[in-house]
């Protein structure tokens, strides 16, 4: 049969025909929709309808079956209120174990078009479907994709370059199939065909002004038009409102508005429909936010043509997409019977490679657990458990084995809290128990769970409240068989916002998680060291709380604290002090590894003075015995063992000791030793071995590092004489002991008075190499020249020197100003010379924008960036003082940006900078790229100190940036009470008016900044004042939904029935967002019931065709009038009929 003979024998059938049941492997294309209306739609594009078939007791879905031309078609939809990838994907797999022989699918229905090419009615055609929002979080908090795009089989590939021909050739068929149904089925006309009245709001994403609206999304009368208004571009609902105003199929010729940055487009006549063929972006969530929309197309390359929610659900499927019900009817005439025949049935398919994907599934899934894991929290403390636990004396610790306390603690539900003094080897002890649980109870035993943390004061930024729950979340779920089940659910609620949960999120997944072991152990060391700041009593509380409720015990370690005590006073106290045995173990150990022959032949009278002096210490069995280990005689020996420290200042007398004879000993090595040690006292953070090693490497004001001058590290750490030592999984160098770093903060200026000058002239020394100077300078030249050949070339991050030589370079980057300001000098000739570079200022700002970021707004990075700029940035009063000595600088140099350095004091609030800058003749009007000056940028700030520096030093109050945005405006809209309390102080214009003619009253409403209203309002501000939208202060506080807001506007007199352009009051806002409560205050307030907008609709007609039932009681409470009519003459009543709203229409009957 030919496609004519099938076109004409469908046209012939009547619908009420009855047909033989056919079998269900006779069905071979699946049909899904998401919506009733799209199977509404669906069922009329079919041919023939068939009978119902019986299918399984498993299977939820409900099928229309029927054909078109040649094709048995199985039509299902996804449940009502159901919408996703997920329900997509089930509705699909009871489809293909209902019907075993379906080979091919079409997913059709309504999208989001994505502009400028789409229109509201066109049809996308997706050839290719992506998920976009299938992936995983990157360390660094950043969204990466991991889903592959999808192609159609072939049979559909084929059957669509055929339909694109014939597009081209003789145009869409879609028009003529609407007339035909129109006659055929004529209660669908109504809903579903086309109508004079319908608009096609184009617009693009709203500017940062709209777009902070992100509400509703267009929802467009008659969005469910078969095959013709199939298609609903995606934009922010107030710009569909601005547009729908203004904009008619009837006056199509008039181009849109350009002056709102609405898209400017080539016109079509009514009833024109254009179908695209392209790429679809599907995922799990609604895509109302028109900058998310454009996120999602400009990170797939710009390429997308259209966004739902249902079709990567069908990723294992054959599938196609088609955003239009009539469009896969006329699809369907190029596919050949005989090529679908010729497909395998999919689920024979899926069937071969089951066991293939279980494998690789079992693959990702442990791999996607890991990134789930690491998503909770990527702190680890296993690394620093094993460096712990090996550097104990094997041995050593087995009397807390044999103690009754810790074999009660181990054998029951107990709270076990061993408090003991510094050093008493409290952390050592707290890895033996760690190892002991874990060789009792191994990963195999899935019912005993084993979670630790070791608290710090080096890391208390990492060791906050949720991140310490976070952490015994992610121990205890890591070691179940497979991930908990609420776990994932966390994760994927959280991953599509880029959101992390709350504290009561992860305080329910811990208990859920705990709750399915049969027992749990949590045992924390130093707790001590953990701030109260960081919530430690809230932590404690929670131990305390998993410790009643659930089966798990708790054992804690910390310095004598007396808060600490007590809070532990209903529980087991267990002492830990060093045991006599266990230091003459390590003392035996080290005497044995010396293979010194004058401590080998004095073993027993060394271990027995150092074990007497230590008293239950065990770090200072350590520091003693480094304290004569390189003693060349037996009589210095005896010396300095009968003069050790004991008692509560034997550490800092140890240390003082220690630090006296490095400091006083001026040869090379022990200078090597008193330089790392400053460097791991006075750093800005933890330093790796490599970074210890390049920094005392460096020769100040030499341009190359000399590799032949890296130190070794065992050497520094022999040279520190024990107050130093290596994390060995991590890495980092770090004092011996937390009393070491006590003691050195209270006296580092002693012993190291100079070491931040030092650090930072090797910090600059460091970034000034040869190296790096050239290398990123050439980059930049590379850079340019592909501009020049590629003016849209895609961005991407700059490329540092590899990073074999650039060691140190990331610490001196970011740390150098941190040593320069602690330091008392700040600036020295060698940081003058660095700072007056231009190559060493420029390499040095493009690298540091790939780190921090140099300005947190505009173009990145600046290539026109001065040292003024830099020294003004950081804040470096004395280097901008000697910059500006110099006869070449130019202050009112700007950088890219067109910022110049008072532009980026006032910015960052470097007041003493400021005035320098202004005392040497800084242009105080000079504009920014944004047409911002300083003022304008410390208003945006809200630096209130210095907006009063600059209006004291003459700045102009009433300067306007690109927005036509005053000071006063910016301090409304940020809601700066100060600030625009000072403005108005000094006289600024409260009425000012942007481009889009909104006062400082406007924008103090718009984000409901009472404060900042209260303070225009006294200053006389008009309350009745209208931007060109028409807009008043009390409509925009009723479209905000800011109830507060309106209460204090309408006290003030203002004006309750104001209209906007569309004709719309607060009354016609506040029914938008359903506020009933609003709603109710503002009629008894006096608005008007009746009003009507532009449309024709009052607010009883507004609520009947939108479905609010709740409102509609209200207006009809009220006395609203039941027989207005709209434009289409049409009742309330009969509005809610049309559409369907049966609660709506029973209530207004009952009224009546």
């Amino acid at each position: 049969m030919t496609i004519q003979q099938t076109k004409s024998r469908s046209r012939s059938l009547s619908r009420a025909q009855t047909w033989t049941p056919k079998s269900h492997q006779e069905y071979t294309l699946g049909w899904i929709c998401a919506l009733p209306k799209e199977q509404t739609a669906a069922k009329a594009m079919l041919d023939q309808i068939h009978p119902d078939l019986p299918k399984p007791a498993n299977d939820d879905n409900t099928y229309s079956l029927g054909s078109i031309g040649e094709h048995n078609i199985v039509i299902a939809c996804l449940p009502k209120d159901t919408v996703g990838t997920n329900e997509a994907a089930i509705v699909a797999a009871q489809m293909l174990n209902t019907f075993p022989s379906i080979k091919i699918g079409l997913m059709v229905g309504i999208g989001g078009g994505v502009p400028p090419n789409i229109r509201l009615g066109d049809v996308v055609v997706g050839v290719q479907v992506i998920q976009w929002d299938f992936g995983k979080a990157a360390v660094d908090g950043r969204f990466e994709r991991t889903s592959a795009i999808q192609r159609p089989p072939r049979a559909l590939r084929t059957a669509v370059s055929r339909l694109e021909t014939e597009h081209d050739l003789h145009g869409v068929k879609i028009p003529r199939y609407l007339k035909e149904i129109k006659k055929r089925l004529p209660n669908l006309a109504p809903k579903f065909g086309w109508s004079e009245a319908l608009t096609d709001p184009l617009f693009g994403s709203s500017d940062g002004t709209i777009d902070r609206y992100q509400s509703q999304g267009v929802e467009a009368t008659n969005t469910s038009a078969i095959g013709w208004l199939n298609l609903m571009p995606n934009y922010t609902w107030i710009d569909y409102l601005k547009v729908f105003q203004t904009l008619s199929l009837s006056n199509w010729t008039n181009p849109v508005n350009t002056n709102n940055k609405y898209l400017t487009t080539i016109p079509r006549n009514p009833g024109d429909v254009k179908v695209h063929y392209g790429l679809i972006a599907s995922g799990n969530q609604v895509i109302k936010d028109a900058k998310l929309r454009d996120n999602i197309n400009q990170s797939l390359g710009g390429k997308v043509l259209c966004v739902e929610m249902e079709a990567a659900g069908l990723m294992s499927f054959p599938y196609i997409v088609i955003r239009a019900g009539a469009c896969a009817k006329e699809l369907l005439e190029y596919v050949q019977p005989s090529e679908v025949d010729k497909e395998r049935p999919i689920r024979d398919m899926l069937s071969q490679v089951h066991d293939d994907i279980g494998a690789v599934r079992a693959i990702l899934n442990k791999k996607e657990n890991i990134e789930i894991l690491n998503w909770l929290t990527p702190i680890d403390y296993g690394p620093q458990q094993g460096d712990i636990f090996r550097s104990r004396q094997s041995g050593t610790g087995q009397w807390l084995f044999e103690s009754i306390e810790y074999k009660s603690w181990l054998t029951s539900k107990q709270v076990l809290f061993c408090p003991g003094i510094p050093g008493a080897g409290k952390t050592v002890l707290t890895s033996i128990v760690i190892d002991d649980l874990i060789t009792r109870f191994p990963s195999t035993s899935s019912s005993i769970g084993i979670a630790y943390i070791y608290c710090s004061f080096k890391r208390n930024h990492e060791q906050k409240l949720d991140d310490l729950l976070a952490s015994l979340l992610k121990q205890l779920s890591q070691n179940k068989p497979s991930l908990p089940q609420t776990i994932k659910e966390l994760y994927q609620r959280h991953l599509g916002n880029r959101t992390r949960p709350s504290r009561e999120d992860v305080i329910e997944a811990l208990r859920s998680v705990i709750d399915s072991y049969s027992r749990v152990f949590i045992i924390i060391d130093a707790l001590d060291e953990l701030p109260e700041s960081n919530g430690r009593a809230a932590f404690i509380s929670e131990l305390f709380y998993l410790h009643d409720n659930y089966n798990t015990n708790i054992l804690a370690t910390s310095r004598f604290i007396p808060q600490l005590a007590e809070k532990f006073q209903s529980y087991t106290t267990f002492e830990i002090h060093a045991h006599d045995e266990d230091v003459r173990k390590y003392l035996n150990n080290q005497i044995s590894q010396s293979e010194k022959k004058l401590l080998q032949n004095h073993r027993e009278y060394i271990i027995t003075e150092i074990t007497k002096a230590v008293r239950g210490m065990f770090l200072l069995a350590k520091l003693h015995f480094e304290s004569i280990r390189y003693k060349t005689t037996l009589k210095r020996i005896k010396t300095a063992l009968e003069t050790l420290p004991i008692g509560e200042t034997a550490y800092a007398s140890a240390y003082e000791t220690t630090l006296g004879r490095i400091k006083t000993n001026d040869s090379d090595p022990e200078k090597i030793a008193n330089q790392a040690l400053w460097w791991i006292v006075c750093a800005k953070r933890p330093l790796t071995t490599s970074e210890l090693q390049h920094a005392l490497a460096v020769e100040i004001g030499e341009p190359s590092l000399d590799e032949e001058n890296l130190p070794e590290i065992q050497d520094i750490i022999s040279l520190c004489a024990g107050l130093v030592t290596v994390d060995e999984e991590s890495d980092i160098v770090r004092l011996v002991h937390y009393t070491a770093q006590e003691y050195l903060e209270r006296t580092w200026e002693k012993w190291f008075p100079n070491a931040h000058v030092d650090i930072t002239e090797r910090c600059i020394t460091y970034l000034s190499y040869d190296i790096f100077k050239t290398r990123i300078l050439k980059e930049e030249e590379e850079e340019e020249e592909e501009e020049d050949q590629e003016e849209e070339k895609e961005d991407s991050s700059m490329t540092s020197p590899d990073l074999g030589s650039r060691v140190l370079y990331d610490y001196a980057l970011q740390n150098w100003v941190y040593h320069a300001t602690t330091s008392s000098i700040e600036i020295t000739p060698l940081v003058l010379d660095f700072l007056k570079s231009e190559a060493g200022v420029s390499a040095y700002s493009q690298t540091l924008s790939t780190l921090q970021g140099y300005i947190d707004y505009g173009q990145w990075p600046p290539k026109r960036v001065t040292g003024v700029h830099l020294a003004t940035y950081f804040g470096l009063p004395k280097s901008v003082e000697e910059l500006l000595k110099t006869n070449n600088t130019d202050l009112e140099a700007q950088d890219d940006n067109g910022r110049t350095p008072l532009a980026l004091a006032a910015w960052w609030g470097h007041n003493e900078v400021i005035d320098l800058l202004l005392d040497k003749g800084a242009n105080l009007e000079t504009k920014d790229d944004d047409d911002q000056t300083p003022l304008l940028q410390s208003v945006i700030q809200g630096s209130d100190e210095v907006v009063k520096l600059l209006l004291g030093r003459g700045a102009d109050m009433e300067c306007k940036d690109g927005f036509g945005r005053t000071p006063l405006l910016w301090a409304a809209w940020r809601g700066y009470e100060k600030i625009t309390r000072l403005l108005l102080e000094e006289g600024a214009d409260v009425e000012a008016q942007d481009n889009d003619g909104r006062t400082p009253l406007s924008w103090a409403v718009w984000w409901g900044n009472e404060k900042a209203i209260n303070l225009l309002l006294q200053r006389g501000a008009y309350l009745e004042i209208k931007d060109y939208d028409g807009q008043t202060p009390l409509l925009w506080a009723a479209m905000k939904g800011h109830d507060r807001t309106i209460k204090l506007l309408l006290e003030c007199g203002a004006d309750l029935n104001a209209k906007d352009e569309s004709g719309r009051t607060s009354l016609s806002w506040a029914l938008w967002w359903e506020d009933e409560k609003m709603i109710e205050l503002l009629i008894d307030k006096g608005a008007d019931m009746e009003v009507r907008d532009k449309f024709n609709q009052t607010p009883l007609l507004w609520a009947a065709m939108k479905g609010h039932s709740g409102i509609a009681k209200l207006l009809l409470d009220k006395g609203a009038d039941l027989e207005a009519k709209d434009n289409d003459n049409r009742t309330p009543s009969a509005l809610a009929r049309h559409w369907g709203h049966e609660d709506v229409v029973k209530l207004l009957m009952v009224s009546t």
